[in-house]
């Protein structure tokens, strides 16, 4: 399947699971969700898109294909057709995508901006445990200063010091983004590591989504 890519936040429930995690393929009929663990091929689920200007959007489909981690090339996850939709919901979802489509002037790929923030983090790998700060932060992910960043497709366990005194939230996460000092240098940015959200309860997402919120009027 193909499709533009666009990074949302997205909740799914079905096939036994419920997680909230992102896209990074979206079309007006189907989507990719990157997560570690997937439904069954053929399980039911029903997927809340949390797409800009509105408070989500569900839609019902079926799981047609599945990447499992470690998969050569590829971010694991699984596709998920939402067939025909009518309604309300597949109006946003198509008005959405046509406002991504690269053919469109002034255009882009980013559905929600990245806010500067120095976020503290602790981050585990297969290999270690590192403490760093973000540069920036999103609805879908969160930018990692640090001068050895993990591999592109690394699989990171965040804990995030969110600026709501609570103890520090948690997530998983993969790299998609990789800056090495010396092109970071030539560029003029920090280097580090871009990550895209994948796996995490409901409580996390509405505490990311409050510090964004917090960011936005201070």
């Amino acid at each position: 399947m193909d499709a533009p890519t666009a990074v949302v936040p997205v909740r799914f429930s079905g096939g036994g699971l419920t997680m909230q995690t992102t896209t990074s393929k979206l079309s007006a009929s189907a989507a990719f969700v990157r997560c570690l663990v997937q439904p069954r091929q053929g399980a039911k689920v029903t997927v809340k898109l949390m797409l800009p200007g509105t408070e989500g959007i569900e839609l019902q489909g079926v799981v047609m294909e599945r990447v499992a981690p470690g998969t050569a090339g590829k971010f694991p996850g699984f596709w998920v057709d939402f067939g025909a939709p009518q309604g309300p919901a597949a109006d946003h979802l198509r008005r959405f995508v046509e406002s991504q489509s690269p053919s469109r002037p002034g255009t882009g790929k980013r559905a929600f901006p990245r806010h500067p923030a120095r976020i503290e983090l602790g981050w585990a790998s297969p290999r270690d445990f590192l403490v760093a700060y973000s540069e920036n932060i999103s609805r879908g992910g969160i930018f990692v200063v640090t001068e050895s960043p993990p591999e592109l497709g690394t699989t990171v366990e965040l804990l995030l010091s969110l600026p709501d005194g609570e103890e520090p939230a948690r997530t998983m996460a993969q790299v998609i983004q990789r800056l090495l000092p010396a092109e970071a240098a030539r560029l003029g940015r920090s280097p580090g590591a871009g990550l895209q959200f994948v796996g995490a309860d409901d409580a996390f997402r509405a505490r990311l989504d409050r510090c964004i919120d917090h960011l936005l009027v201070a």
